[in-house]
């Protein structure tokens, strides 16, 4: 059995995603190692954070031609040396990031005062979304990127759980926008089920809606209805509407399958994502923070960069029994070295980092195993400042 859920409190839910490569205990967390490792880490260090999944990116193996060199390698695992299970996404995000989210000026999630119609910029969008994939320019070069060969490069790249292709809209986007898009998306659904030739991945299809209550709730009974493994919940939307979003995307997925919510890791949105039955998440935040000096701690996010931390003898977190904790650096070396941009202080940030967001699912695993709601509001707590 792929995925098998061990137990329940309201929507949230333990569970165990069995791969090749070894089980993810859920909910979890992916890493984000876009070009096949995370960023800062060497091979040692990253056997010594331990990641218990990581996502890499379709779209930039693509476009920088390396899916060949791994393919040859015998996949992203064989060519890194990884044991983790991993995760690729189809492209289908980065293409919305180089044409509507340019265009829009929207990211993954922003806050509601930035989603108004005063920040569209009337300009064409440079990526060409037709009927059976995308056109677009990259470093000067032209590329097409469609179902059949998002699918291609994801069996070639051989991680354990790959994505359909999907398009991705944006807030801004009105409801005839967001209709004819789903009406594209839940095509190369299918498309990419007849695609998939390699045994032994797990494929996730995508619902989409934008902000779309009837769109949501129309796109999680169709994909949730076709054969896939598991399933992702795309888009991007302002803050405020995650909790309905992902409330209408969830309520026609079976049960009995893993949910993934794409590209969404504050801890605030953590916690949400968890209540409302999410099993797995993905983002840049923990690793690419840590490389601009953000360090997380139940305390607070810590910008080791700022003069307060100029004599600061404490550790980064007291308690914590991370990599970089454990070898006893104090906050203000850390700031001195970020300063002089020796690479071994975002080794050092990226490792607590990963060591926290763990920690932090394992609290979470916990709480929900104990099928008390008083373990869940008191772990909510403990992160308080984080939410």
């Amino acid at each position: 059995m792929f995925f098998k859920i061990k137990n329940k409190l309201g929507w949230a839910r333990t569970g165990v995603i069995n791969t090749a490569h070894g089980e993810i205990l859920t909910p979890g967390f992916a890493f984000v190692a876009t070009h096949g490792t995370i960023k800062s880490l060497g091979g040692i260090e990253h056997d010594l954070a331990s990641p218990e999944l990581t996502i890499s990116n379709t779209f930039h193996l693509f476009v920088t031609g390396k899916v060949k060199e791994i393919k040859k390698a015998g996949g992203l695992h064989k060519k890194f040396g990884l044991k983790n299970p991993i995760m690729t996404d189809s492209g289908g995000f980065q293409i919305f990031s180089l044409g509507w989210g340019k265009v829009h000026k929207i990211g993954k999630v922003d806050s509601q005062n930035k989603l108004s119609t005063s920040n569209v910029d009337t300009t064409k969008n440079p990526v060409k979304i037709g009927r059976d994939g995308v056109l677009f320019t990259y470093d000067g070069k032209k590329y097409k990127l469609d179902p059949k060969i998002s699918i291609k490069i994801q069996e070639d790249l051989g991680a354990d759980i790959i994505f359909a292709f999907d398009e991705c809209t944006s807030p801004l986007h009105n409801y005839d926008y967001n209709k004819k898009s789903l009406r594209k998306t839940h095509r190369w659904a299918q498309e990419c089920l007849k695609a998939k030739k390699k045994n032994g991945q797990a494929l996730y299809g995508i619902v989409q809606g934008g902000i779309f209550e009837d769109l949501r709730r129309e796109s999680s009974a169709l994909i949730g209805a076709l054969p896939f493994d598991g399933f992702g919940i795309g888009g991007s939307f302002g803050e405020k509407q995650m909790s309905d979003v992902l409330g209408w995307s969830l309520s026609g997925l079976p049960e009995d399958k893993p949910r993934h919510l794409l590209g969404i890791g504050a801890i605030k949105d953590i916690f949400i994502g968890v209540e409302k039955g999410i099993d797995t998440f993905d983002c840049v935040i923990p690793t690419r923070e840590a490389r601009h000096g953000a360090l997380y701690s139940k305390n607070g996010r810590l910008d080791i960069q700022r003069g307060i931390f100029a004599k600061d003898n404490k550790v980064i977190e007291r308690g914590c029994k991370c990599q970089a904790c454990a070898s006893g650096i104090k906050r203000k070396d850390l700031r001195e070295i970020f300063l002089k941009n020796k690479p071994e202080a975002q080794c050092l940030a990226t490792l607590h980092n990963i060591y926290f967001y763990k920690t932090l699912f394992e609290k979470i695993r916990k709480a929900i195993n104990s099928e008390k709601l008083s373990n869940w509001e008191k772990l909510k707590k403990e992160y308080k400042k984080l939410i």
